[in-house]
């Protein structure tokens, strides 16, 4: 008599039971990969759904719909998508979900409810997890039903370990002065993973500083900065505007003047290169954040928020009578002036600036230059100075540091104790590395900047007769620091390397006034000592 292979046969039953059973039963498979290792080690979406679909095939299950969740989706995206899944299924009549693994589903206790929830509904609802042999229904066994639990809270804690060791990634990244995310539009990320920074974009970051000088001018709005960006060239990834939040939350972002906001603490540590000085950011931020927000007319005004009042410092109002342009003080903050100011006489002071300039020669422009050179002699020495003692600084911890690492190697001290000295001593290392950084940026910039200031003011008479009213504002907010109205007169503060060029050339014209005396005087006397092709400035 031959022998009968009784398990054999019993798994062949049940094969063919189910078989038969779930034979054109419509069914919906559910993809999930959670980090882009996963794809690239075989657990991408295209082999779990070749697998899902191979399992389906031979269960002879009719599949309806595939839902696809990829590892850059959030929580949010996430449970949305498992959502409409469930949605689908419900509408649609479809009992039976396939998944590869418990913790492809879910890895929260929140989701795993709302698969529980579904698969009691009824009687024949049932969740596949086709690598582990399980199938949850709402007749499962208690003991399946621990295996179920004890596998979702796995999943969870993985979830939270995983979660715990990326905010210590993050607490590391932002301690080394880096922000540990994508930087904002005007910087670009470079470096190999794990050693990723964040360097300026040279195509977008003209734009940023654009935009920050435009604003912080007052003649615009965040629509018109907007148009204006748009129309110099500045889009989003798809080719569109950049929507007005957006272009607000560039304004407000710290990170452009090297600081980084991570969790709602701004950080003044940064290790990347800024985009704008703190005093232009923090100019920006009082326009974003005045009470009394600006009116922006159809017909903007020269001078609008652009003068202050000599007596209570408030802001001079611009408004038009018979044709005219008057400026007034509006008292709002108890001052006594009295009378307005015709806009024709505040722009005529301001010419009258730009004509100090222009007779300055080329030789004499660069005798201003040697003279502010020499004048700076000390500052340098300082700068050089301050950037020695600031390396001694950084060596010296660097040094305590490798005491600390032996001192934790030989378990001298606590790990929280180490952990805690070492973030402090890191912190300082990356404060001084950013103060260097700037002192040799200032120091790389300086003669350039003053070059090209004393390049403008020459020029400045000849620009500004030429523009756009809004031009002739940004004009005006490069050369002068502040513009006065007191007693209906104008009054003005010169930037620092404008006032210093404007004091040299000041010099030149009062030498030439006593020169012109003393040779009127010479003349009365037939002495002719001096002679007038040569520039008292260049005598030194």
């Amino acid at each position: 008599m031959a022998k009968v292979d009784i398990f054999n046969e019993c798994t062949v039953f049940r094969k063919g039971y189910f078989k038969l059973k779930y034979k054109h039963m419509k069914s919906i498979i559910y993809c999930r990969v959670s980090s882009r290792e996963q794809e690239e080690t075989g657990y991408s979406l295209e082999s779990q759904e070749k697998f899902l679909k191979e399992y389906a095939d031979k269960q002879a299950f009719a599949i309806a719909k595939a839902y696809k969740v990829t590892e850059s989706a959030s929580k949010w995206q996430i449970r949305t998508t498992l959502k409409e899944m469930l949605e689908y299924a419900e509408e649609n009549n479809i009992n039976v979900i396939l998944v590869e693994k418990i913790d492809r589903l879910t890895r929260s206790l929140k989701d795993a409810a709302i698969v529980n929830d579904w698969v009691h509904q009824r009687g024949e609802r049932e969740v596949h997890f086709t690598k582990e042999n399980f199938v949850l229904s709402k007749n499962t066994r208690s003991h399946e039903n621990l295996v179920w639990d004890m596998k979702v809270a796995i999943a969870r804690f993985y979830t939270n370990n995983l979660s715990e060791e990326v905010r210590k990634g993050q607490k590391e990244k932002i301690a080394q002065g880096w922000l540990p995310t994508k930087p904002p539009l005007g910087y670009k990320t470079v470096g190999e993973k794990g050693h990723k920074i964040h360097v300026v974009d040279e195509d977008k970051a003209p734009f940023i500083k654009k935009a920050f000088e435009l604003y912080a001018t007052g003649n615009f709005s965040l629509l018109s900065l907007r148009e204006k960006l748009y129309t110099d060239g500045l889009r989003t990834r798809v080719g569109a505007k950049l929507s007005k939040s957006r272009l607000e939350d560039i304004l407000r972002d710290p990170f452009y003047c090297g600081s980084m906001r991570w969790n709602d603490v701004v950080y003044q540590h940064g290790r990347h290169e800024p985009l704008v000085s703190k005093d232009l950011f923090e100019k920006v931020q009082y326009s974003l954040t005045r009470k009394s927000a600006p009116h922006y007319r159809r017909h903007l005004f020269q001078f609008s928020k652009m003068i202050n009042c000599g007596e209570c410092n408030g802001t001079v109002s611009a408004e038009m009578q018979k044709g005219y342009v008057y400026y007034s003080c509006k008292h709002a903050r108890g001052c006594n002036q009295k009378g307005m100011t015709r806009e024709e006489k505040i722009e005529n002071a301001i010419i009258g600036v730009f004509k100090i300039f222009e007779s300055m020669t080329e030789e004499e422009a660069q005798e201003i230059y040697r003279r502010i050179r020499e004048d700076h002699k000390a500052e340098a020495d300082y700068k050089e100075s301050a950037i020695k003692t600031l390396n001694d600084r950084y060596s010296s911890l660097q040094r305590r540091l490798d005491i600390l690492y032996d001192d934790r190697l030989a378990e001298k001290i606590s790990q929280e104790r180490w952990q805690g000295k070492q973030d402090e001593m890191v912190r300082e290392q990356t404060e001084i590395q950013a103060q260097i950084a700037k002192i040799k940026r200032e120091e790389t910039k300086y003669f350039e900047v003053y070059i090209n200031i004393l390049d403008l003011a020459r020029r400045a008479r000849e620009i500004y007769e030429k523009r756009t009213p809004e031009e002739k504002r940004l004009l005006i907010s490069h050369l002068f620091s502040n513009l006065v109205l007191k007693d209906k007169e104008a009054s003005y503060l010169l930037k620092k390397p404008v006032e210093l060029f404007a004091k040299r050339v000041q010099e030149k014209i009062d030498s030439q006034k006593k020169f012109e005396l003393e040779k009127s005087v010479g003349n009365k006397r037939k002495n002719r000592a001096f002679d007038p092709a040569s520039s008292p400035l260049l005598r030194g």
